[in-house]
């Protein structure tokens, strides 16, 4: 079996602000093709585009996103994380060629050259880092955050198309193939046991031709975490298998 790591140059992922908005988007047109086609990775398309005025149903590059796909794109060796400003600045600066000019203009390609992945390389961007930087920005705990990666790396492997789930009530909408494609058939909330809550989900998942899956940890750790440390970064790239519960009203909507 081909080691795809070894064949495959791995996808620079901008990290725009670390001290305040550590926040990956991606401009290459290139990489954002591959994220989707190669690994079922969408993001959420940010940018806008003058000609088409319907902005919510067009959107274009940068492509945001979410940390959970950019850890589970770390741990599979499919991107490095890279400190944007950082890198421009040297690409700017000379330590690699400028063949942007173009009489008085400048003009920026919508790809890179591959060239430059040496040059990205010298500034990665440690993942201890970004994870602590994001909680710090966040209302997350370590403890629920390693579990909620854990969530998202499971269904990742099982080669779902993965959107956030806010719109449906949930955490997660999983898709079996590409969203073009395919209708989903799930929302995916993860950790709650509330009766009412539960009932609630379920009617309004069924309301719109899906079914409820709840995610939970088999076996909650006592073990607390208060920072970020490589003991936190091991624990979030451990493969899992949750708990996982699916409803479904039957007759109902």
């Amino acid at each position: 079996m081909t080691d795809d790591t070894a064949t495959t140059s791995p996808i620079i992922l901008p990290l725009i602000n670390l001290t305040t908005d550590p926040e990956v988007l991606i401009f290459n047109i290139d990489d954002a093709k591959k994220l989707r086609n190669e690994y079922n990775i969408l993001g959420v398309l940010t940018g806008t585009l003058q000609q088409y005025p319907q902005q919510n149903t067009f959107l274009s590059v940068p492509l945001r996103l979410v940390i959970w796909e950019v850890l589970w794109l770390l741990k599979n060796k499919k991107a490095i994380l890279v400190d944007q400003k950082a890198y421009r600045t040297a690409r700017l600066t000379g330590e690699v060629s400028n063949t942007n000019y173009s009489g008085n203009l400048i003009t920026t390609a919508n790809t890179e050259p591959s060239a430059d992945l040496e040059l990205a390389m010298k500034y990665q961007v440690p993942v201890k880092e970004y994870v602590r930087r994001y909680l710090a920005n966040s209302t997350f705990t370590v403890d629920t955050f390693i579990r909620y990666a854990r969530y998202y790396s499971h269904l990742q492997n099982h080669g779902y198309f993965i959107n956030p789930g806010l719109k449906f009530g949930g955490d997660l909408v999983i898709y079996p193939g590409d969203p073009l494609r395919y209708h989903s058939y799930s929302i995916v909330k993860f950790e709650f046991v509330d009766m009412h809550q539960i009932v609630v989900g379920g009617r309004l998942a069924t309301s719109v031709k899906k079914n409820l899956v709840i995610m939970g940890e088999r076996n909650l750790s006592t073990q607390k975490h208060d920072e970020v440390d490589d003991e936190v970064i091991d624990e979030i790239f451990e493969d899992s298998v949750p708990l996982t519960f699916s409803i479904e009203w039957a007759g109902f909507g």
